[in-house]
């Protein structure tokens, strides 16, 4: 049996269908809807002369054939008799299938059917443009979408009647002011009505919520929460407490996106029932206002999106953390008790990278760089170079009672990856009055996951010839050999960069 026909028949069935035929297809699934739904009333628009014509026969051969309940009316339509139709309002199932006009299926709206099932290419029709069209007046939304002879998406929508929020996205505000109304107009530049901004001041000793309120006196989608100071963590997580979006995003307030980041990134969530959707980011350097597009894992098969859970798996070792470039699931964090550590005071969006990577059933990635991630602004994480790096291990002490009872070898292996990863660059930044008792704790770290054998194993099978040489280093407690070995890296980044720009000047005639 068709799937849409399976879905409809899980429905309480309803009184009415509207099928619309589009190609031959159609006329199967008019042969499974008679056979397994009971209805008293259907309506079967063909898209053709010639398949009015093909259903017209099937219909004969129907009536006179036992296995199929026959509806109180049984009407065809030609597309020119459509308009004059009259369709009952209560329980009516719109059902299209092989339709190449969009235009067509968003008049379909006018009709408030309680249920909207269909099966369109994606060349002509927009599955998300469909789903806007028929939100606020139709129960559930069942659409299969595909590109040619692609992998198919489902949309499995269902209206929350007393929630319409489908996005909230997180602010977690502490000294950006100067920031802020950029982020905000980037932000709310797209105009729609189910998604919500929060705000949360963290006691921020400047003039960040006053500006909130400005914003929200326009715009009624911005809230303004405040709470005392507790740190980033303590921020998100209230603000996600307090969140009513079916999907989830975070934004660093001193940051800014493209207008339509989080459109794009509803649309493929929606498409596909997806539980992770993201996108490319660049690195805007505020002293020069120059960015750069950051490599990362936004190609085949991300870019289709993926149910595979080795290829999710992956995601956790080679994705960068970069949480605030996607939305994720309500469901998918409630399902897994996922939540910001709120004793971290910075870097609190590894683990749940982590988290939601490693409990996530499918992802999507948008092959666009639609995020701005500011750089070189003063009192910035990023640019700790001292005992704050320390921070890292109380977050692999988190991530290792979270992975405790985890039976996938796959996720373990690439946590000890991620830890490799994380104390390579803490160990390229941090000052040499702190490396040495980095390094000490690095080792213990590194120890508690795997013997040395294990281990290498495990890195040499993953990662590079440096993280190897690094783990080797790493579990030896050698840290005289790992400065040497991150100062010839240094060195020949700079050399590397001179080259490269030698090679500009000579290009250039200089």
């Amino acid at each position: 049996m068709d799937d849409m026909v399976l879905y409809l028949e899980l429905q309480k069935s309803p009184k009415e269908v509207l099928l619309i035929i589009g190609s031959k297809h159609g006329i199967k699934i008019m042969q499974d809807i008679l056979i397994g739904v009971c209805l008293e009333k259907l309506t079967v628009l063909s898209l053709s002369d010639h398949l009015f014509k093909a259903v017209e026969k099937e219909k004969e051969n129907i009536e006179n054939d036992s296995q199929y309940y026959i509806p109180r009316q049984f009407i065809l339509l030609r597309k020119n008799e459509f308009d004059d139709h009259k369709f009952g309002q209560e329980d009516l199932a719109i059902l299209y299938e092989g339709v190449k006009n969009q235009e067509f299926v968003e008049k379909l709206s006018k009709l408030s059917a309680k249920y909207l099932i269909g099966m369109h290419d994606r060349n002509y029709i927009n599955t998300f443009d469909i789903w806007e069209k028929f939100r606020e007046n139709t129960k559930k939304i069942y659409i299969i979408s595909y590109v040619g002879a692609g992998k198919k998406d489902v949309l499995n929508w269902e209206k929350n009647e007393e929630n319409p929020i489908e996005l909230s996205i997180i602010f977690p505000m502490y000294n950006i002011a100067k920031y802020l109304p950029q982020c905000i107009e980037t932000v709310t530049t797209w105009q729609t009505d189910f998604v919500e901004f929060l705000f949360v001041d963290d006691g921020s000793p400047d003039n960040c919520a006053d500006i909130v309120k400005k914003y929200a006196q326009r715009d009624s989608r911005i809230k303004l929460l405040s709470k005392k100071n507790g740190g980033c963590a303590s921020a998100r997580q209230y603000g996600l407490e307090r969140a009513k979006g079916r999907y989830i995003g975070f934004v660093d307030p001193d940051d800014f996106i493209q207008p339509d980041m989080y459109r794009k990134l509803l649309a493929k969530a929606l498409e596909g029932t997806y539980e992770i959707a993201y996108c490319g980011y660049r690195e805007y350097y505020e002293n020069t206002g120059l960015s750069a597009e950051v490599p990362d894992a936004l190609s085949y098969p991300y870019n289709e999106g993926t149910s595979d859970p080795a290829k999710i798996d992956e995601l956790i070792g080679y994705q960068r953390v970069a949480i605030w470039r996607g939305i994720y699931s309500k469901d998918l964090i409630q399902r897994n008790k996922i939540h910001f550590y709120t004793e971290l005071k910075r870097f609190d969006d590894l683990p749940f990278k982590i988290e939601v990577t490693s409990k996530a059933r499918s992802v999507i990635a948008v092959p666009e760089y639609l995020y701005y991630y500011r750089m070189s602004r003063p009192g910035q994480d990023v640019s700790a170079d001292d005992e704050r790096l320390y921070v890292h291990f109380p977050i692999f002490e988190y991530l290792d009672k979270f992975m405790k009872n985890v039976s996938n070898r796959n996720q373990l292996d690439y946590l000890h990856l991620v830890k490799v990863h994380t104390h390579r660059y803490a160990l390229e930044k941090i000052k040499r009055e702190f490396s040495k008792e980095y390094c000490r704790k690095a080792k213990r770290d590194i120890k508690g996951d795997f013997g040395f054998i294990e281990g290498m194993y495990v890195i040499n099978k993953l990662g590079s010839k440096q993280d190897l040489l690094l783990f080797i280093l790493l579990y030896w407690g050698w840290d005289g050999a790992i400065r040497k070995l991150l100062h010839r890296k240094e060195k020949a980044l700079k050399e590397n960069k001179a080259i490269k720009k030698l090679k500009l000047l000579n290009n250039k005639g200089i």
